[in-house]
């Protein structure tokens, strides 16, 4: 072997050990992240959590807003959308430059580690693109702010500057499109929840960790307590009948824990009360359920609440062939055998 072959094997070995950039080897690969609800697609490095934060847009108002992040390597990862509106409503997000104003106004403080700055704009034809430079304490970042049709865009990497290989990734990788319905396929996942009332500033299920880059706006949006939300339901999923219940003909009132966010979907579902075999499509049926959004004085806020199932298969009989949901009674109750019929009626 020549002494330019063995060099080359020297350095093909301190370039997979060093977990160098070029080589697949020891790689992870990054995750789409797709919210649902949201119009946009972005890859992280890992999967994404989704909290409620309140966004201040002047020295008075601010706007509860779902933050979704990535904790990688010393980074901090985050995009956040603003739905646009009118003047009327919340003038900060009335146009991108009401918008931006209000961002830069969200930075500034007593504290002077805080900033802000423009570096450059990368607009063109396919839409509004504004870079900045951020400082956070004693880390840097990265921004870019994006205006569309229906929504502005922040997304930011703390801990990091524009020579950041990874960072450009997660800029670059931005696209908007159709709205997200897929759960399954989403990339994000949310806090476990637990019963909070209202004003609470912490967030369950998230660990607090000093050696990890802060957030922008940390003050949290704690969610209401909202009771029973099934008249509230734009949109009331039926649960399906599972196999296993169908063998033991189980039947009951199932109740579940629901976090409803500020556009009105179920965040976080977990059953309570009811029977065992009842309860995983119970919960599947609430994730997929759509609701009214709850307002608290004119700013849309999160709500902790319980739907309830009454589910009975007993009577009934097993479901018509083909049928895909069981012909449950999930009604308040069902007094008589004629009036539970003629509610199954409207479930077909």
């Amino acid at each position: 072997m020549t002494l330019k072959g063995v060099n080359s094997i020297i350095i093909l070995t301190i370039l997979i050990f060093t977990g160098c950039p070029g080589i697949i080897v020891g790689q992870q690969p990054w995750q789409k992240i797709a919210p649902v609800g949201e119009s946009f697609t972005i890859l992280m490095p890992t999967e994404a959590t989704q909290v409620s934060r309140l966004i201040p847009l002047n020295d008075r108002d601010s706007i509860p807003e779902r933050v979704y992040y990535s904790l990688a390597g010393g980074k901090r990862y985050m995009v956040v959308s603003f739905l646009k509106t009118s003047v009327d409503r919340v003038s900060a997000l009335s146009s991108f430059d009401n918008f931006m104003r209000a961002i830069e106004q969200s930075f500034k403080g007593s504290d002077e580690e805080r900033s802000l700055t423009l570096d450059d704009n990368i607009s063109d034809e396919s839409g509004i693109v504004m870079k900045y430079h951020l400082k956070l304490g004693k880390y840097p970042g990265v921004a870019r702010f994006l205006g569309g049709e229906r929504a502005f865009y922040a997304l930011m990497v703390i801990g990091s500057d524009e020579r950041d290989t990874e960072a450009q990734r997660f800029l670059t990788s931005f696209t908007v499109g159709e709205v997200n319905t897929n759960s399954q396929s989403s990339g994000v996942k949310v806090p476990v929840m637990t019963i909070v009332g209202a004003g609470t500033n912490s967030d369950a299920g998230i660990r607090v960790d000093s050696d990890v880059p802060p957030e922008p706006w940390p003050r949290t949006a704690g969610p209401i307590i909202g009771g029973v939300l099934n008249g509230k339901a734009i949109s009331l999923v039926v649960p399906k009948y599972p196999k296993e219940a169908r063998k033991t003909h189980d039947s009951g009132q199932v109740r579940v824990q629901v976090l409803i966010d500020e556009q009105g979907m179920v965040a976080s579902a977990k059953a309570i009360e009811g029977p065992d075999n009842l309860r995983e499509a119970a919960v599947n049926a609430a994730l997929q359920s759509r609701f009214t959004p709850t307002r608290l004085m004119g700013q849309p806020v999160r709500v902790n609440g319980v739907i309830i199932y009454n589910l009975y298969l007993g009577d009934y009989g097993d479901p018509a062939p083909g049928s895909e949901h069981v012909r449950f009674c999930f009604c308040k109750k069902a007094e008589t055998l004629l009036e539970a019929t003629e509610k199954l009626q409207t479930l077909r």
